[in-house]
């Protein structure tokens, strides 16, 4: 017995979409963008951070160099104090209490020695994993001294500069994101139109299936979808999109104030630390002098070991202070290149 059979060749491609009627695909657009972006925003944020890490660091590094050049000059200048009073208590003119207390001053200046080059030890390590290096020195091309600190600055920070922060902007597109959610929310709650297309070749036999267009078929369909038993849960999502939408308005706010008092500490440091500086300095120049006279008169017997003592153990203390101030002025620039989202123009 025969077999009968029909042959049908055929070839097709089929679409669907939806109509975007309510802008819901619009603002799926817009939120995912917003996700990518803040994403980048994130990058830069970590960018920014590192380079003021490495900037503190660094300078920190010059600051103790300083110290540890002020603690040797200091010693150098008590051994030589000490010697005289040695030769003093040979001829009897002080006693022993006089070398002990220059021998204690000495002391003193010499424990910084080892303090500070631990302290240098640790920053150079701390920085070099910073730059993801194995721990190793760190080349200076610089002293504290020679580290131009600019006098000038703008009256004000324009605001729009806030808004290139990475994390200001973070929390604006943020906002963009919850507000496209509350699109989203809100268009589901309405009907959406689905359109499918199909076309294609069909041909019962095979010498006909490139025949066109009698093989050539195609089909465009729609249909609306009514989302009527999911409407309780749409009217939640849709109520819970616009708390975090409020929620990240407050969350934004927030950013742009902490960013104005950032960038407002970091201008009020800069000019604080600038008159303190300045007294600093006048310091050490007034306590400099006052170690040349005490020594000039201490050789001539006109003034006693403790004044001279006395002297050193100041212009030590002053000069140090001195160091650190610098070091917290160069911070201070450094706050307000990080709380500017990485400088300003």
């Amino acid at each position: 017995m025969g077999t009968t059979h029909v042959e049908d060749y055929s070839a097709n491609v089929a679409l669907s979409w939806e109509a975007d009627i309510w802008g819901k695909i619009k603002n799926q657009k817009a939120g995912a963008l917003a996700t990518y972006l803040q994403t980048e925003e994130a990058k830069k944020w970590i960018q920014t951070n590192i380079v003021a890490n490495v900037s503190e660091g660094y300078y920190n590094l010059l600051m103790l160099d300083a110290q540890l050049g002020i603690a040797k000059k200091n010693i150098a200048l008590n051994d030589s104090t000490l010697r005289i009073i040695r030769l003093q208590f040979d001829a009897g003119q002080v006693t022993a209490l006089a070398i002990q207390q220059a021998e204690a001053q000495q002391q003193t200046a010499a424990a910084l020695v080892p303090q500070i080059e631990k302290n240098i030890a640790l920053q150079e390590n701390a920085l070099s994993i910073l730059a993801g290096e194995l721990p190793d020195r760190v080349q200076r091309n610089a002293v504290l001294s020679q580290v131009i600190i600019a006098d000038s600055l703008s009256a004000g920070i324009p605001s729009e500069l806030l808004s290139r922060r990475p994390d200001v902007k973070s929390y604006e597109l943020e906002l963009m994101r919850a507000n496209a959610q509350v699109g989203i929310t809100r268009a589901n709650m309405y009907p959406s139109l689905n359109i499918t297309a199909g076309i294609g070749l069909n041909a019962f036999l095979a010498s006909n299936w490139f025949n066109i267009p009698a093989s050539l078929f195609g089909v465009v369909a729609g249909g609306i979808v009514q989302p009527l038993f999911q409407r309780k849960q749409l009217t939640t999502a849709y109520e819970i999109a616009k708390v975090e939408r409020e929620k990240t308005v407050i969350q934004f706010r927030q950013s742009v104030l902490y960013a104005v008092r950032e960038v407002s500490d970091a201008l009020v440091r800069i000019d604080k630390l600038k008159m303190e500086h300045t007294i600093a300095v006048n310091r050490v120049n007034t306590l400099q002098k006052a170690i040349t006279n005490a020594n000039m008169l201490f050789q001539t017997g006109m003034a006693n070991y403790l004044e001279v003592i006395t002297a050193q153990s100041n212009a030590l203390q002053s000069e140090l202070q001195l160091a650190a101030i610098t070091r917290e002025q160069l911070s201070a620039k450094v706050e307000l290149y990080r709380s500017l989202g990485g400088g300003w123009r």
